[in-house]
This record gives C-alpha cells, sequence and structure tokens, in this order.
C-alpha cells in the first residue's frame, strides 16, 4: 500500500464527509460490526406517477395514459377534485395509489371508495397534506381510525419530501424521518389505538449514489429499533421522489442522467414506490415525452437491468454497510437532540428544521458557485449556444419555488438575468 501511495501520506486520502464522520479510502471485512441481515427482503417496487394539476378530465387522460404506458401507482392530490372524473376507468384494486387529502375532501374521498370498492380490496396511502401540529395529528389519527383494520390502507406517514428538496445532509433527513415517525407511534401507544398497517416515510433521494443508497438503509434499521421500542410488527413503506435539489434548465438532458443514478439509488436502497420527477421538471421542454422517459427509466432499470430480480444488493458490502452505520448513528444522536427539543412537531414550531437546513444548503451553494462541485452543463462544460426563451416572469416563478436548488441558483443568478 506505502508504494501505491507514491509519497503521499494516507490520510490526504480520507474524506470529510458533510454528514459529519470520515470515509476512508477503502474498507475490508474487518471495518464489518456484525454480520448483516437484509435491510428490506422485497426485490421490486411501484412505479410511481403523480397526476399533474389541471381539470378532472386531464388528469383522468394522464392517468390512464401512464397506467397504459407502464405506471403501476397513481398520486392524486384530491383538493377540489372531481373524483368521479379523474378516476373513471382508474381500476384502484389492480394498482397503487397515493392520495393527498385534506378536511374538506377527506369525505368524498372515503365515500368514492366505499361505493365502488371493498376497501379491503384496496392498497393505498390516504395522506393528509398537512400535518404541522399534535392538534392536527390527533385529528387525523382519530379520523382515521375506521381504516385501522385494513392492513392495505396506509394512514400514517412521515412526509419529509419538502425537507429533502430544501437541501438538508442526509443524515439530518433520517433523524427528522425517526422524529415525525416517533411523534405517531407516541400517540398511538398512549391512546392505545392499533392498526395492522405498514408505516410510510415519503423522501427523496439525490445523486451522492452510496450515500443515498445508506441513507434509506438506515432509515429501515433505524424503524426496526422503533418497533422493538413501541412493540409492534409493522412494515415501513418508502415512498420515494427523485430530488429537485440539483436539477437544471441548461442542457436539461442531463436531467435524465441524474435521474437515472437517483432511481438506481432508490431501488438499491430498498424503496417500496419510485416517482422520477421529469427531466424539465423546472422549464417544460416537452412534456409528453418527459413523461414517457420517466416510466421507460424504471421499466428498463427492471425489465432490462434486472434490479428487481433480487433485494437489498448492498448487504455485507464493507463501504456500504460502514455508510449505513455511521449516517444511523449520526442521526440517531441528532433524533436524540430534537427529542430534547420537544420532538418534532416542537422543532416545526421553534423553525430549528429550517434554519438547521439553510445553513446546510448554504454549504451546497458556495461548493456550487465556487465550482468545488462540478455540474455538467452548469458550471462547467456549459453548451453556449444553448438558447433558452426564459421570461422574466419564469425567473420570478422559479425564484418562488419551494425549494432550494443550488443548480438552479447558479444558473438563475449567471444565464438568464440578462436576457429576462
Amino acid at each position: 500500500m506505502i508504494k501505491d501511495l507514491k509519497g503521499e501520506a494516507y490520510e490526504t486520502l480520507i474524506w470529510k464527509n458533510e454528514n459529519g464522520f470520515d470515509l476512508q479510502p477503502f474498507y475490508t471485512a474487518e471495518d464489518l460490526k456484525t454480520n448483516y441481515t437484509p435491510a428490506f427482503s422485497h426485490s421490486s417496487w411501484e412505479i410511481g406517477v403523480t397526476a399533474k394539476t389541471g381539470n378532472a378530465k386531464q388528469i383522468n387522460a394522464q392517468l390512464l395514459r401512464d397506467l397504459a404506458g407502464g405506471a403501476s401507482s397513481i398520486t392524486l392530490i384530491c383538493r377540489e377534485l372531481d373524483l368521479e372524473m379523474a378516476l373513471h376507468e382508474v381500476q384502484l384494486r389492480y394498482i397503487h395509489a397515493v392520495f393527498y387529502v385534506n378536511d374538506k375532501n377527506y369525505q368524498a374521498l372515503t365515500a368514492y371508495l366505499q361505493k365502488h370498492y371493498n376497501l379491503d380490496e384496496l392498497n393505498c396511502c390516504i395522506l393528509p397534506e398537512e400535518l404541522k401540529t399534535n392538534a392536527q395529528l390527533s385529528e387525523w389519527i382519530h379520523k382515521t381510525a375506521v381504516y385501522g383494520k385494513y392492513k392495505t390502507i396506509k394512514t400514517n406517514a412521515a412526509d419529509i419530501l419538502n425537507f429533502h428538496n430544501l437541501d438538508c445532509f442526509a443524515y439530518y433527513e433520517v433523524a427528522i424521518a425517526l422524529s415525525a415517525l416517533n411523534e405517531h407511534l407516541n400517540y398511538l401507544a398512549q391512546n392505545n389505538i392499533k392498526t395492522e398497517a405498514a408505516f410510510v416515510i415519503k423522501t427523496g433521494v439525490n445523486t451522492d449514489y452510496f450515500v443515498q443508497i445508506a441513507k434509506l438503509r438506515a432509515i429501515r434499521r433505524l424503524w426496526n429499533i422503533l418497533k422493538t421500542e413501541y412493540g409492534i410488527v409493522n412494515e415501513l413503506y418508502v415512498l420515494v421522489e427523485t430530488s429537485l435539489t440539483n436539477k437544471s434548465i441548461s442542457d436539461s438532458y442531463n436531467n435524465l442522467l441524474r435521474t437515472t443514478l437517483e432511481a438506481m439509488a432508490a431501488v438499491s436502497g430498498g424503496c417500496n414506490e419510485l416517482t422520477i420527477n421529469g427531466f424539465d421538471a423546472f422549464f417544460e421542454v416537452n412534456g409528453s415525452l418527459s413523461a414517457r422517459m420517466a416510466i421507460n427509466q424504471q421499466l428498463i432499470l427492471k425489465e432490462e437491468s434486472y434490479l428487481d430480480k433480487m433485494a437489498d444488493t448492498a448487504c455485507g458490502s464493507y463501504y456500504i454497510e460502514h455508510l449505513t452505520d455511521s449516517l444511523a448513528q449520526t442521526a440517531l444522536n441528532e433524533f436524540k437532540r430534537f427529542e430534547k427539543e420537544g420532538g418534532y412537531f416542537s422543532c416545526i414550531e421553534k423553525n430549528i428544521f429550517t434554519t438547521d437546513i439553510a445553513g446546510q444548503a448554504r454549504q451546497h451553494q458556495a461548493a456550487i458557485d465556487a465550482k468545488a462541485q462540478t455540474v455538467i452543463g452548469v458550471n462547467k462544460f456549459r453548451n453556449e449556444k444553448e438558447k433558452i426563451p426564459l421570461s422574466a416572469q419564469n425567473m420570478a416563478d422559479l425564484k418562488k419555488l419551494p425549494i432550494n436548488n443550488p443548480v438552479l441558483n447558479f444558473e438563475l443568478d449567471n444565464f438568464f438575468t440578462k436576457h429576462a
């Protein structure tokens, strides 16, 4: 090894990872802490699509087209929707579905499902649009208790995708997920409410490939700790979307490479369902192509790459097991800090999450601005001949997005201002 280093110090090869621990240049069997068992046992996953905004007829056409094209799960925001029209000819008994509801349309969805189906033949998630206080959690759990006896209707969820898309570190994301799940489990235990359904986590994945695999595995590892603590056997259903924190407008077809890498990380990390955001998510170039490619990418991973044939392929990997352990431990320490602050909802009220994540996002922004982190087609190898007709209104709309994308920020600050 000394010969291979060619005079360089071994310490120079140690990566100071942003998640609070060092990564060595290589690992061996001696680095494994235990004989690991697979973090999950399923090998396949649902191919998800999300209904875009529009009227019920347009949404129905999109859902039917996507399902015919290979999707196996739909996500529908029920706000102000005519469900009879939006779900016309959509056979929910044969697919998975995710419904987001609020106080105004929860009963309408329940009535629709009871009218058209036996509830025990459905496989779906019914999730609240917003859950930011203990009072909202209490109301939601009591409201959805009617679904408690159905093992395949999931209503308890930690939706942390918005935190992911604010550009937080991986360990911090895991800690928030653990904190949110703990609020649900604690309330259910205190009120002696039983449910057989799986609990849900919705999150994102970015292109930090191995870290993202380890992140999803760490979530499951920590879920097992919570299960033991509360004496439950419920499974965990992990909904994953590709990240909105690293996609560009410039050379937008590069986003296809980014989302493919993210999709592979999500699958290797054990997602139960994956939705790929279109390569032109921020500035639509070809909506129909973008939507079709988002499904085809997953079909290729299944039908041609065979990623659906084996569960937890990372199990036993010296490097990834070390990453998983390190992320889980760092996240657990952060979770304990959240608990000292009063838990998940208290941290939201005190703006602890948003304040911490803002600092993390600034580190990512600084790396891209200084070109210490390369983004092909943006801060390196830019296509100077590309002309993107971005208007002043487009600029204003992009700057108002409820996300933090340092790549997009770099573009808006450097490329488009003079053309807007």
